[in-house]
């Protein structure tokens, strides 16, 4: 199951029935679950935690350090990859910067070719990304997003959860769960078509759409939603995790789609 070519240091724990592929290089230290494949020319770091069932392609590199000028190389920081997840060709994902820390990546996730994650972030599941986008450090990502090609992600950003982002997007402001982004931080409304394949139920659904609109319903998003969140209007877990995004101080939410 490991090529001959391929180098393996000591130290490093392989599961079971793993795969390495000829001129694959494993650190000593990673920690690589069960039914993984590892494919050619690949690069596993020492700081790599990789969870069962899990792909990595060729030139893709993981748990490398990260691009912070003031980073000590010195410092335990990890990277951990969710069972199930696929990582493919050409994609970087960079280890945490604070001691004993992770940049996490959930389960089942997708980063298609040349994708990259910065250090520290935080990925939820079922997360796709798609060809030559990449998320800046401490971004913080919900489950079930799908962030289209050419996408950049600036540092420090949330996107809440059931969010798709459109190509070639420049995202420097939140993004609030169950919406489309697009172009330079617009909102284009829900990510209805994502919410009915997730099977939610309608009456969250109604209660989302419902929200959106009274949020949106003048410049002052954020105000808006902790006034509906106070009122306690919100009665469905989608509804109130929508509204309670809104909660964090300090922080820009993406303005609805600008009129023509």
């Amino acid at each position: 199951m490991i090529h001959p070519t391929a180098v393996i240091e000591d130290g490093v724990q392989l599961g079971e029935n793993v795969k390495v592929g000829a001129y694959a290089v494993i650190e000593s230290g990673a920690v690589i679950g069960n039914n993984c494949v590892i494919e050619h020319h690949a690069s596993i770091r020492g700081y790599a935690r990789i969870g069962d069932n899990c792909k990595i392609a060729s030139f893709a590199v993981i748990a490398g350090e990260p691009q912070d000028l003031h980073f000590d190389s010195s410092i335990k920081s990890y990277v951990e990859i969710g069972e199930g997840s696929v990582i493919r060709e050409g994609s970087t994902i960079h280890r945490a910067t604070f001691p004993e820390m992770s940049t996490k990546i959930g389960k089942n996730a997708l980063l298609m070719a040349n994708s990259h994650i910065g250090h520290d972030c935080v990925v939820g599941d079922n997360y796709i990304q798609a060809c030559f986008s990449a998320l800046g450090g401490h971004v913080h990502v919900g489950n079930d997003v799908f962030v289209s090609g050419g996408v950049m992600i600036h540092q420090r950003c949330r996107v809440g959860e059931g969010v798709i982002i459109s190509g070639n997007a420049a995202i420097s402001m939140d993004v609030p769960p169950y919406t489309m982004s697009y172009e330079r931080n617009y909102s284009a409304g829900l990510n209805l078509i994502g919410m009915n394949r997730r099977k939610m139920p309608r009456e969250e659904i109604a209660e989302v759409k419902s929200l959106y609109m009274q949020v949106y319903k003048t410049t002052s998003a954020r105000k808006n939603a902790l006034a509906l969140l106070e009122a306690g209007v919100a009665k469905t877990p989608a509804g109130i995790k929508f509204l309670e995004f809104f909660k964090e101080e300090k922080r820009y939410i993406a303005p609805r789609e600008r009129k023509q």
